[in-house]
């Protein structure tokens, strides 16, 4: 495995998470504890748009950066790290309940974020 795959794989998770949140948002939004609203499905609308902006820059940065990749790396690691936080937040505060979806989903991004940690070392 190598720098770029990590960038591939990451894509490919977040193209599926994506995928999942336009065609079945009720599920998803059900696994997390949550209602899904008019008002909640026009706003995860608007989330899914930047974040399909952020998976188009995660697919174009092998290419733009090259042997240059692992300069990205560091901020993945960040980037990656995010919605852990947040998850860890909203449970602490009981804004929303501890559900197997956010630990699973966090799990996958402390993967992530360790990926991207080691093969921009490399």
């Amino acid at each position: 495995m190598n720098l770029k795959l990590v960038f591939r794989i990451y894509f490919g998770f977040g193209a599926l998470m994506t995928t999942m949140m336009l065609v079945a948002p009720a599920a998803m939004m059900e696994s997390y504890g949550m209602t899904l609203t008019n008002e909640i499905k026009l706003f995860t609308q608007f989330m899914v748009v930047a974040y399909v902006s952020l998976l188009i820059v995660t697919w174009m940065l092998p290419a733009w950066l090259g042997d240059d990749l692992s300069k990205a790396g560091i901020a993945y690691v960040i980037i990656a790290l995010i919605p852990v936080i947040m998850n860890i937040y909203h449970v602490t505060t009981g804004a929303l309940p501890s559900s197997t979806a956010q630990l699973v989903e966090s799990g996958v991004w402390v993967v992530f974020a360790g990926l991207f940690y080691f093969y921009s070392k490399k």
